[in-house]
């Protein structure tokens, strides 16, 4: 941007700039080919430049304030096919002892109840209800809820518990026996999407999109599925709807309505 504003105005002090000077800078990049999400990066250092030089007594208004800026387009998040996921958990991908089961099990519950990674990774013994299959997360700010468990899933976490080779309070442990971190699930998950998908991005979080989609595509309700992901407002869980609508496009293209107001016999 400096070197910009130094070529084009001759002058190189980000601290007075203008607004039709910043309009003219964003078009430049428009021109240059750059994406509307590099062009709202790029601004929003300045924007937060601002916020300093405002504190620090060097600028009294923001120039940036009323610049339009290209819009950007919401990125799908990606899901794994259904198809997929029966296979990693009809198929023998888990090995047959308590490293196994712990990852069946945490495999399991990031895809069966869109558990956040550090809601998993905070789960204890004590939050698991065998008698009504049930688990107890503690989401962002501490907010609890409650998210029914498969028969499967229970059976395999209750034999994780009684196999692995330490004690302890939490859920999960490592190999080591240590509590569970970051990149140590990221692995896991990993790992095993790798085995049954050919997604580019196989983390954590792509189960959670995974389970909301899926339900969603199944019919239920988005409140329903709010409620499940622990999301403190509808328009956060209304991103998963786009997986929806495009599949119902496609439905909609095969219908032989569609072939038949194109002339197709």
């Amino acid at each position: 941007m400096q070197k910009y504003m130094e070529n084009t105005f001759e002058e190189g002090d980000l601290t007075v700039m203008e607004a039709d000077w910043i309009r003219s800078w964003v078009v430049d990049l428009v021109k240059e080919g750059k994406s509307p999400r590099t062009i709202h990066r790029k601004v929003s250092v300045y924007r937060t430049f601002v916020k300093f030089a405002r504190r620090q007594g060097l600028m009294t208004s923001n120039p940036a304030e009323s610049v339009v800026l290209p819009k950007v387009e919401k990125r799908m998040p990606e899901v794994v096919p259904e198809h997929s996921m029966n296979k990693l958990f009809s198929e023998e991908v888990f090995s047959d002892d308590w490293k196994g089961r712990r990852d069946r099990s945490m495999m399991a519950l990031l895809y069966e109840t869109g558990i956040r990674m550090s809601e998993l990774i905070g789960l204890k013994v004590q939050d698991v209800n065998g008698a009504r299959r049930e688990l107890r997360v503690y989401g962002k700010g501490r907010k609890e809820r409650v998210l029914p468990l498969l028969p499967s899933t229970m059976e395999s976490i209750m034999q994780h518990v009684m196999d692995r080779p330490v004690g302890g309070d939490d859920l999960f442990v490592t190999d080591a026996g240590s509590s569970l971190y970051p990149s140590f699930v990221y692995r896991r998950v990993n790992h095993y999407l790798g085995e049954v998908s050919s997604l580019q991005k196989c983390s954590p979080h792509v189960l959670r999109h995974t389970f909301a989609t899926h339900l969603l595509n199944r019919g239920a309700e988005l409140a329903a599925v709010k409620d499940l992901l622990g999301h403190a407002s509808l328009s956060s869980t209304q991103v998963y709807t786009q997986h929806t609508t495009a599949k119902l496009k496609e439905f909609h293209n095969a219908s032989p309505l569609n072939k038949r107001a194109t002339g197709e016999h």
